[in-house]
């Protein structure tokens, strides 16, 4: 009965925050901030941002209620080569408190020098643009237990991190329950003009046994923003994901499957789909599908690596990893994602 009731409470909340981001609004092309939808993280971008579902320091980026079920404290951080010298950077910092998870990240993405003219098409000189997010997270999970801080909840889809002891004496295990919401700031610059504006995320994520993970999230809900004399709506969407994972006899493989379904306010539905091979807790491999139809290739790889077996158990840091991942526009040409995460 308790499992059928978490269900129809996760069915009821996506047909409650569908209206929230007016879906059958506009068109290509008639939102504003349109950089928010560029893949940033390189773990999650190796996935083909399959990761509403998923719990990690990146969850910031795609759900805030996954940043409820983490039991340390993170950073996590990456740079993207993007297209035509165009570069993206992130980081995340999560805190574990007693009364929830906090979190905030800061992304960025610059243009570079752009050679400008007049209008007799006259060079004058080099400008460029500019156009960050600033970002503050809550998430709390319910039951929760004050004395896991540091340890591994049993329910959770298996980390790859060595040194996150498990918990061992009982706990209730037939759900957990996670609430997440963020406010964020988002600001442009194109030469002399700026535009900013607030938006909201909020989420949720549910847990059920045998490691089933699933998610719902309401992203960049928020006023429209101005640019000159023109204002649009920010790329507000809703995401609904599932993941699982599966383990081989001693876990020297563990595969982690993960599908969500996005849904932009300028764009149709559609479905992206990433799995992650982890080999003895020390290398990963994953990959991604996206079924949108936008400029190159669906596919999306990349790998990681941890080197937490070379931290002393006794030290501040407890884990240390290192991710690339792979994306390929076609024509446009193809994008490289580096990444490191650490835990304590």
């Amino acid at each position: 009965m308790r499992n059928r009731a978490l269900t129809f409470f996760f069915a009821a909340a996506l047909v409650a925050a569908a209206p929230a981001c007016r879906l059958s609004a506009g068109g290509a092309g008639t939102t504003a901030s349109n950089f928010l939808k560029i893949p940033v993280a390189s773990l999650p971008a190796g996935m083909s941002e399959a990761y509403t579902a998923m719990v990690g320091p990146d969850s910031i980026l795609y759900n805030p209620a996954g940043l409820g079920l983490l039991s340390y404290s993170s950073v996590s951080g990456s740079h993207n080569q993007y297209l035509s010298g165009i570069t993206q950077d992130y980081v995340a910092v999560t805190y574990r408190a007693p009364f929830g998870t906090i979190g905030a990240a800061y992304s960025s993405l610059s243009s570079g020098d752009i050679e400008a003219f007049d209008a007799n098409d006259m060079p004058i000189g080099n400008t460029g643009t500019s156009h960050k997010v600033y970002q503050l997270s809550f998430s709390q999970s319910w039951p929760h237990f004050r004395q896991d801080k540091g340890r591994l909840d049993p329910m959770l889809i298996t980390p790859n991190w060595t040194k996150v002891e498990p918990v061992t004496d009982y706990r209730p295990r037939s759900y957990r329950l996670s609430l997440g919401a963020s406010v964020k700031q988002i600001t442009e610059e194109l030469d002399v003009e700026k535009a900013s504006g607030y938006a909201f995320d909020a989420g949720l994520v549910v847990l059920l046994p045998r490691h089933v993970h699933l998610g719902l999230s309401a992203l960049n809900l928020g006023a429209r923003q101005k640019m000159v004399n023109e204002s649009y709506a920010l790329p507000s969407s809703v995401r609904a994901g599932l993941a699982k994972d599966f383990h081989t006899v001693g876990d020297l493989m563990v595969f982690t499957l993960a599908s969500d379904m996005v849904k932009y306010r300028d764009r149709d539905a559609f479905n992206v789909t990433g799995v992650e091979v982890d080999v003895m807790k020390m290398f990963q491999f994953r990959f991604g599908y996206n079924t949108q139809k936008d400029e190159g290739k669906r596919l999306s790889g990349g790998f990681g690596m941890n080197f937490d077996r070379l931290a002393d158990k006794d030290s501040l840091i407890h884990g240390v990893r290192g991710d690339y991942a792979y994306l390929d526009y076609g024509d446009l040409g193809v994008t490289h994602r580096f990444g490191v995460q650490l835990i304590w």
